[in-house]
């Protein structure tokens, strides 16, 4: 199972843990693995955070999930980075009732991928405990799949679980021959 976190609601090195941000954690002192894949891009993340305050949040926030989902997670296959990050906690800067890109890589994969949940925890000596999703994550989901369906070629499925097992089962034929 792969989890999410802040920074400083993981206070203990009992599991393993990686950075997903720009700055691999080093404001928040993190010394441990990270996932550079997964990090925002510093140009739609300095427009979004130019556009706090002056546009409604609603629209900045859709426009980081698409430039999140077209300029990172488009590029990378749900199955493989759940496999290379199992077992770990995925972490960034925001408190867990904050906007974060941690929120929409966890809807990315449970979006992908069968029977995966990837519960927000807080970590303390050798306890994990789930501490909910916040507010902005069943919006965040829903702007993801919309932004999913509006740039791909859905082949008549209306579910990206299909679609992403028959799109891999595609390329798997056409490394074999």
């Amino acid at each position: 199972m792969i989890y999410t976190s802040s920074y400083y609601n993981v206070r203990t090195r009992a599991f393993k843990t990686y950075s997903i941000s720009g700055d691999r954690g080093q404001m928040a002192n993190y010394k441990g693995l990270c996932y550079p894949k997964l990090a925002p891009k510093k140009g739609f993340w300095k427009v979004w955070h130019d556009n706090i305050g002056k546009i409604s949040e609603e629209e900045n926030t859709k426009y980081y999930v698409r430039e999140y989902y077209l300029e990172v997670l488009s590029k990378l296959d749900p199955e493989e980075v759940y496999k290379e990050l199992n077992n770990s906690i995925l972490l960034c800067y925001e408190q867990p009732d904050e906007f974060c890109h941690r929120d929409i890589v966890a809807a990315w994969l449970e979006l992908f991928l069968v029977g995966v949940r990837v519960p927000e925890v807080k970590a303390d000596k050798l306890s994990l405990a789930e501490v909910g999703r916040n507010k902005y994550y069943p919006i965040i989901k829903e702007y993801l799949e919309e932004v999913i369906k509006n740039t791909k070629d859905m082949k008549g499925y209306n579910d990206l679980r299909s679609l992403y097992l028959i799109e891999k089962n595609n390329k798997e034929k056409i490394l074999v021959k």
